[in-house]
């Protein structure tokens, strides 16, 4: 006579939920303790979410800080370089010089009006766009 618990062992598999494949995109398969269970833990589904979910829905707000940060380093950049020779002075150099280092004048954190002057706003900088008397675009950077 064969023992009970060899029967039902043999008869019912330890576990009725079949191995799955993680959701993550790892490669890795593991037994759910639940039928819902979707990741190993929870550190796969973080992963999962950062990488893909996260980073897709803030595609453009990751673009668009990723500018003002480049916008901020180019201005710092012109005005550490050129403090020296003017004291508590607007530095003025040409809009053209700044857009060859990837300076954008599209992306900015606000706007500040002052009679007919609009000055833009960066995060340690602002800005005057104006035109000289040959039409060139000139720049006149501020310290905040």
């Amino acid at each position: 006579m064969k023992n009970r618990n060899e029967m039902t062992a043999v008869e019912f598999p330890v576990n009725p939920i079949r191995m799955r494949a993680c959701r993550c995109g790892c490669g890795y398969e593991f037994q759910p303790n639940r039928k819902d269970q979707l990741y190993i833990d929870k550190r796969h589904y973080d992963f999962d979410y950062n990488q893909n979910k996260r980073k897709i829905k803030n595609k453009h707000i990751i673009v668009t800080e990723k500018q003002l940060r480049l916008n901020n380093r180019v201005l710092e950049k012109h005005y550490v370089a050129n403090i020296e020779s003017q004291k508590k002075e607007p530095i003025k150099c040409y809009l053209d010089i700044l857009k060859a280092e990837g300076f954008s004048t599209k992306n900015y954190i606000g706007v500040s009006e002052e009679g007919t002057e609009k000055f833009y706003l960066l995060y340690d900088y602002y800005y005057l766009l104006f035109r000289n008397k040959s039409n060139q675009l000139i720049i006149e950077i501020y310290k905040n």
